[in-house]
């Protein structure tokens, strides 16, 4: 993946790192060892390691852990925190995805051998039941919308709520519209200036560029010309 993709940033599921740090510290301390329980918890607990969501909260989580609780660890436990457990969730903390879990892909992924019924497929059979699968994927998310089916929108989306009859008298191309403005992704922007204004706030949605600049007149009795920075 790496020689692949270079520049992207690898994330790995936290879930099981948890789950090998446990299955590590059982084999060598017991599963009744206090000192496990403390480390579990020093590193994936409410306010653990883990939980941290930026590199310098994470270094100094990290301290603490080794001042009150690695250091008291086996070294070959300590060696594999340091060196595997550690290194990794701070990538991931680093990328942005503290606590990330695959449980999503892990989720699609058995849906999707349930409709190809764990059997191997030739193409193109395959690429149509995928569509299939998404297509119906489409229609509960426009039937949660209309407050139908097994999901429901979360607090932040209630707006985008809609009646049954409401939908009913919908254009294609406005049903579209509406599914669009609920579930498509907004851009959050990537830095914020000095002052913690947002850049480029003051644009209009949808702006990308200003026009060149344009003449402007004042209504004065003497009148002048000015040069100003007209925006779309």
């Amino acid at each position: 993946m790496q020689h692949s993709f270079a520049h992207a940033s690898l994330v790995v599921c936290n879930r099981h790192l948890k789950d090998n740090v446990i299955r590590q510290l059982d084999a060598v301390m017991g599963s009744r060892c206090t000192l496990r329980k403390a480390v579990v918890v020093r590193l994936f607990g409410d306010d653990g390691v883990a939980t941290c969501t930026d590199v310098i909260a994470f270094d100094d989580a990290v301290d603490r852990f080794r001042r009150e609780t690695s250091a008291e660890a086996d070294p070959d436990i300590k060696q594999y925190i340091e060196n595997r457990i550690i290194v990794l969730l701070r990538q991931n903390t680093a990328a942005g995805k503290a606590g990330w879990t695959n449980n999503n892909s892990e989720s699609i992924n058995h849906v999707l051998k349930q409709v190809v019924q764990w059997r191997s497929q030739k193409l193109p059979e395959p690429v149509s039941k995928l569509r299939t699968l998404v297509d119906a994927q489409f229609i509960e998310a426009d039937r949660a919308m209309c407050g139908r089916g097994d999901y429901s929108l979360v607090p932040s989306h209630a707006k985008f709520r809609l009646t049954v009859d409401a939908w009913k008298v919908m254009s294609s191309k406005q049903r579209s519209k509406a599914a669009n403005a609920c579930f498509r992704f907004l851009t959050v922007p990537c830095a914020t200036s000095s002052d913690s204004t947002t850049p480029g706030a003051g644009k209009k949605p949808q702006q990308r560029k200003c026009k060149r600049t344009a003449k402007t007149l004042t209504t004065q009795s003497t009148q002048s010309v000015g040069l100003g920075a007209q925006c779309e």
